[in-house]
């Protein structure tokens, strides 16, 4: 066993408490399922981060087995382990299915499920069938409320752990917001939390195929609305979506996709109310975060918008100049590689048995919000 302090570097400071933790000597293996753009685009690239920069530290051993119902996917992912991670692809088991893995130990391994959400609650009840105990989600935790209730059903029966991917959460810049929250001593008045990309290539082309907008940024934005404020009480004010519309010249007849434009969310959340902003077809990337304090303090986030891009910029204001506008108390740039903190601390909390973040309970609010919004919004009736 080995100490992992120094590489409690990954974590922001709000996670130091986790300095103490001991990992295996090789760490925990990982089985991804869902071979897509989660599980090889960003789980797998992730893990193997934490792996090189926390070498003898590292609660991440190795990728031990690939699960995906399309053969195409297991051998792109057995490529990509062997020639741009150095593996040997006979030490990996590869299956259609959970329960067709061998010559794994459940008990020296993850289980990352990188499935579409309708699927998440029959891939955790494959994984715990096949004896593992031990299970990360990636986001949405599930298509709806309903679906999350049996995902805690399967946890109560057999005593498996689950934690869902809230990379916001490890966010030193939300982190700087939660400071501020607590220095202020009351929850903001207002929150406003803005995620938009140009998405339309991928979703034109049906590369993945969610319900609506609703599903995409807005769960990120809804669980660090939920985190931040603390709220004991949540409230749908409004939601709309609106559809994606795309052309390449005017010439061309106008491409329309329902539901995957615009969605908006307003939330009142206690004493707070949290405007939440998501366009899918936006001409450029945006990922800003506001907060107003009834003392006229406020601060502002922006946080990293591309899978390279690992920095946040944090703005303070606090009082007024003698012109009226606000006056500028702090500007911090701050390194900011969330996902890689955030499966680190997941691994971390797992081989110590401590709470998840980021475990069902809380995503049972999440989803929750977004089973109300889409009724709101009339994508469901």
């Amino acid at each position: 066993m080995t100490d992992v302090a120094s590489a409690a570097r990954l974590l922001p400071a709000n996670l130091w408490h986790m300095s103490n933790v001991t990992v295996p000597a090789q760490g925990l293996g990982a089985v991804i399922v869902g071979l897509g753009r989660a599980g090889l685009g960003l789980h797998i690239p992730v893990l193997e981060k934490i792996r090189r920069d926390g070498a003898a530290t590292s609660p991440f051993g190795a990728v031990v087995g690939l699960v995906d119902t399309v053969g195409p996917g297991v051998r792109r992912a057995l490529h990509r382990l062997e020639y741009d991670y150095g593996y040997d692809p006979r030490g990996i088991s590869c299956a259609d299915s959970l329960a067709d893995l061998t010559g794994i130990d459940p008990e020296q391994t993850i289980v990352h499920v990188c499935t579409p959400a309708d699927d998440h609650a029959a891939t955790l009840r494959a994984a715990t069938d096949a004896g593992f105990r031990r299970i990360i989600v990636e986001k949405p935790c599930a298509s709806n409320a309903a679906d999350v209730d049996e995902m805690q059903r399967i946890v109560d029966r057999t005593g498996a752990s689950v934690a869902v991917i809230n990379p916001y959460l490890y966010s030193r810049s939300v982190a700087s917001c939660k400071d501020k929250i607590q220095q202020v001593g009351r929850q903001p008045h207002y929150l406003e939390f803005e995620m938009s990309k140009p998405r339309t290539t991928p979703t034109l082309l049906g590369r993945s195929k969610p319900e609506s907008v609703m599903d995409v940024e807005l769960p990120h934005q809804i669980a660090t609305a939920l985190y931040l404020t603390e709220a004991s009480r949540y409230r749908v004010l409004r939601a709309e979506v609106r559809h994606m519309h795309y052309r390449e010249v005017d010439t061309v007849p106008c491409q329309v996709v329902r539901n995957m434009g615009l969605g908006i969310i307003v939330l009142e959340l206690d004493e707070c109310i949290a405007v939440l902003v998501s366009y899918l077809d936006a001409l450029t990337r945006t990922r800003e975060l506001r907060l107003r304090f009834p003392n006229t303090d406020h601060i502002e986030a922006f946080l990293p918008v591309t899978g390279d891009d690992h920095t946040s910029v944090i703005m303070e204001y606090s009082g007024h100049n003698t012109d009226g506008s606000a006056e500028q108390q702090r500007v911090a740039k701050l390194p900011d590689d969330m996902l890689a903190r955030c499966l680190f601390d997941i691994y971390a909390r797992f081989i110590s048995d401590s709470p998840q973040l980021s475990d069902l309970a809380f995503n049972r609010r999440v989803v929750d919000v977004m089973d109300k919004a889409k009724t709101f919004a009339r994508i469901r009736r």
